[in-house]
């Protein structure tokens, strides 16, 4: 499969005005994905985190503040590649009609930043900017709907919509990437209730990858490890 950094050139093309979505590598190599249509809103939420303690004899509990959430973006993206009605006249050229072409070209791009680069062991950050707004973080959902087809099934319309979650950061300023698999081998003391299934979704952001510890470890019946065992948890490459 082609890097998601490989977007067609239509899809890089330049426009004045056009909402863009920069992705990058953790590298930091970009590609600009400029958006077809702009879209006609786009929604932001974000909430703070409270809990409540009853007093006695008191009508209104105590309410505590315990820290913000993660601000999500949310928003549609339409995209259509269907023949062009408007005719292309010249002094010589004939009158024509543009050719229609497969709309997957772009919702496979926007399909593929939710999934776990090979050598980066996470999904690529996503900016979305328009005018003077910008948002960045990871691609949590995206989600395409084909509307239009010509003759032979070939798609050219479709809705993308797309949620993105930010960046966090953490207490030193860095930041914190999810689904990110240790850059270096890591060692775990297996605690009671702890498996292999666990570990592997903690540490990779994918439980499918406890065969990863397991190969590591040298161990045939992941069901049988005692507790208190120190397990090698490897880099993924």
């Amino acid at each position: 499969m082609a890097s998601i950094l490989s977007v067609p050139g239509t899809d890089t093309r330049k426009a004045s005005g056009n909402a863009c979505l920069k992705i990058e590598g953790k590298t930091g190599s970009s590609a600009t994905f400029v958006c077809q249509f702009n879209p006609d809103n786009f929604h932001i939420h974000t909430q703070g985190k409270f809990s409540t303690v009853e007093r006695q004899g008191k009508d209104k509990p105590i309410v505590q503040f315990m820290g913000g959430s993660v601000s999500v973006l949310d928003l549609k993206l339409y995209f259509d590649t269907s023949t062009s009605y408007e005719i292309t006249t010249g002094l010589i050229t004939k009158p024509s009609k543009a050719k229609a072409s497969d709309v997957s070209d772009y919702a496979n791009v926007l399909l593929s930043v939710v999934r776990i680069d090979g050598k980066e062991h996470r999904p690529p950050v996503v900016t979305f900017y328009w005018g003077s707004f910008s948002f960045k973080g990871f691609a949590q959902t995206v989600d395409v709907t084909y509307t239009m087809f010509e003759t032979g099934g070939m798609p050219v319309r479709c809705e993308v919509d797309m949620r993105l979650i930010a960046e966090e950061e953490d207490d030193d300023g860095s930041i914190l990437s999810p689904l990110e698999s240790p850059d270096r081998t890591k060692c775990i003391v297996l605690k009671e209730g702890m498996n292999l299934w666990d570990i592997a979704g903690q540490e990779y952001g994918d439980a499918g990858y406890w065969r990863e510890i397991a190969r590591a470890n040298n161990i045939m019946d992941p069901l049988a490890i005692p507790v208190g065992t120190n397990l090698r948890v490897p880099a993924l490459v």
